[in-house]
């Protein structure tokens, strides 16, 4: 499972507000600042042949303030603000990759790491849309590549909730691509050929809820689905070109 929708929700519910361009666009007096906690967990498909789905529990120590927003291992720090547009620095984790062990698929292959990024989030809010363009490079030298995206959402009220649908793509170059869904020469066998991967523009569809309505903190609610490129649904390693998730996050500050 590719986790970088962890992103997105964790750091919403922990902000308490409706979506990534969002998080960036509140101003210190709409925005609460300090420290926070909070629990959730995300379940998710992988296209990996034969690869569980995965479960995975997501403790939660946060920061925010004026400019600096520490969510665990996600940070973003507030270069520019004006007329609803802000442009943010963001240090993100890379959660992809596999084990050996994880799928029979992987046998005699080399496991394929986690990474962290370096990267830029230009954003603007309008108070119901939000447009989102970003971009971030490995800087721990795992798969020596980058990624960027683009997504345009909606925001909708109903009472004491907050309904998000979003659209977006994103593009990840051929290191990317080859890393985490190619099979080098010495790793193929008789019933797993060599693959070099070209890059790939991915498509996401996401709906989130959230509500400040339970136990004084902000719960949130995101399921969604991600379409691959043929340069991942091609691979050996993969036997589908789509996968869903889920995520619920509780957050409140002390």
């Amino acid at each position: 499972m590719n986790l970088k929708n962890v992103i997105g929700a964790m750091t919403l519910a922990c902000a308490g507000v409706s979506s990534v361009p969002a998080l960036a666009q509140q101003t210190a007096a709409q925005q609460p600042q300090g420290w926070m906690w909070g629990f959730g967990v995300a379940a998710s498909q992988d296209v990996y042949t034969d690869f569980d789905n995965r479960i995975v529990p997501i403790p939660i120590i946060g920061y925010t303030g004026e400019k600096l927003r520490v969510y665990g291992p996600f940070v973003g720090y507030e270069l520019f603000r004006e007329s609803g547009f802000t442009l943010d620095a963001q240090l993100v984790p890379v959660f992809a990759g596999y084990e050996e062990d994880d799928s029979a698929v992987f046998t005699g292959m080399d496991d394929r790491d986690f990474s962290y990024a370096a990267g830029i989030g230009l954003n603007y809010d309008t108070g119901s849309w939000i447009y989102s363009l970003s971009t971030n490079a490995d800087i721990l030298g795992k798969f020596d590549g980058y990624q960027a995206s683009a997504s345009i959402g909606k925001r909708f009220r109903i009472d004491n909730f907050m309904i998000e649908p979003s659209l977006g793509v994103t593009y990840q170059d051929s290191n990317y691509v080859d890393y985490y869904y190619g099979v080098r020469p010495e790793e193929a066998t008789t019933f797993r050929s060599a693959y070099n991967g070209d890059s790939a523009v991915n498509t996401e569809i996401r709906v989130a809820v959230s509500t400040p309505q339970f136990l004084d903190g902000m719960t949130r609610l995101e399921i969604g689905a991600t379409f691959f490129d043929d340069s991942i649904s091609d691979s050996p390693l993969t036997d589908d070109d789509t996968a869903l998730s889920a995520m619920l996050v509780y957050t409140r500050f002390f």
